[in-house]
C-alpha cells in the first residue's frame, strides 16, 4: 500500500471510489458485506446487533438526552435505530450518492439530517451543536491511517463534556493481545466470519468484484497494544479497548467532564 500520500490525496481516492460504489444498485453490498446483504429482514437483524454492540455499556436514558453523530453514515443502515436511541441523529458521508440514499431510507423522520462530507472532517453545517456520542461504525475498516487520524482528530472536538467517541479499526489476527473469551470460541467466530466473506465473494458481479478488489477497500491494520496510545495522543481523552472479533478492535474515548 502506498504512504506517501497525504490525507487529502487518500480522501479523494476513497471519494472517487465510494461515488462509484454507491451508483451501484447494490449500492447496500457495500455498506454491510455480509450474506443476506439484499433481504431487508436480515439487513435489519445485522444493523440491529451493531447497533447493540457500539452502545454497550451506555447510559440508554442519557443517551436518550444527548445528539449522536454518525461518521460515514453510509446509506442510511442504522440512522434510525440511533435516531430512536437520542435526542437527535446527524450523519454523513464521503459519497453524495451514500447521503441521498439514506435520506430516502429516511424521509419523513423526525430529528434527523445527512451531510455530504469531505472525509476528513465534520461538515460546517453538523458543527453546529457538540454531541454526547460520535460513531464511526465500520468505517475506519475502510481507510488508510492518515485519514483514520485526522477524522478522530477532527471528529473527537464535537464530543461533549462527558461525551463519547466510539470507533472500530482492522486488527492483526497474528496479534492475540485483548483477544476476548476462549481461543476455541475465536477460532469458530473467525472460521464463520471467513465463511461468510466466502459466500459474498462468490456472489460478486464483475463491477462490484472490481471495486472490492482492484480499488482501496479494506483499510490499514493495527495492533491492540498501540491504539491506547494512537488515541490518546490524537485525542487527549480516556481510552477503553475491547477485542470480541479477532479481526477488529473496538474502542470508546472519553472526553472529560467540564
Amino acid at each position: 500500500m502506498p504512504n506517501d500520500r497525504s490525507a487529502a490525496e487518500w480522501a479523494h481516492e476513497l471519494a472517487t471510489n465510494w461515488e462509484a460504489r454507491a451508483a451501484l444498485a447494490s449500492r447496500d453490498l457495500f455498506v454491510a458485506s455480509h450474506p443476506g446483504w439484499n433481504d431487508p429482514t436480515a439487513w435489519e437483524q445485522h444493523a440491529a446487533t451493531e447497533v447493540e454492540l457500539f452502545l454497550a455499556g451506555l447510559d440508554l436514558a442519557w443517551l436518550r438526552t444527548v445528539h449522536v453523530l454518525e461518521l460515514g453514515c453510509g446509506s442510511g443502515r442504522l440512522a434510525r435505530r440511533l435516531r430512536s436511541a437520542a435526542h437527535s441523529y446527524t450523519g454523513f458521508d464521503i459519497a453524495m450518492g451514500m447521503v441521498q440514499a439514506a435520506q430516502q431510507r429516511c424521509a419523513n423522520i423526525d430529528g434527523m439530517r445527512f451531510f455530504h462530507g469531505d472525509g476528513l472532517s465534520v461538515p460546517a453545517a453538523a458543527q453546529d451543536r457538540q454531541y454526547g456520542l460520535v460513531l464511526a461504525v465500520a468505517v475506519f475498516i475502510h481507510c488508510p491511517r492518515a485519514v483514520i487520524a485526522t477524522n478522530i482528530e477532527n471528529a473527537y472536538r464535537q464530543v461533549q463534556p462527558g461525551g463519547q467517541l466510539r470507533l472500530s479499526v482492522l486488527a492483526f489476527h497474528d496479534d492475540k493481545e485483548g483477544i476476548v473469551g476462549p481461543q476455541a470460541a475465536v477460532a469458530e467466530a473467525t472460521h464463520s466470519m471467513q465463511d461468510d466473506m466466502q459466500q459474498v465473494i462468490a456472489s460478486l458481479t464483475p463491477e462490484e468484484r472490481r471495486l472490492a478488489f482492484d480499488t482501496y477497500y479494506m483499510g490499514e491494520r493495527f495492533r491492540y497494544a498501540e491504539m491506547k496510545p494512537f488515541l490518546h495522543g490524537l485525542t487527549g481523552g480516556e481510552v477503553a479497548l475491547y477485542r470480541g472479533d479477532p479481526g477488529c478492535i473496538y474502542a470508546a474515548v472519553t472526553r472529560p467532564p467540564a
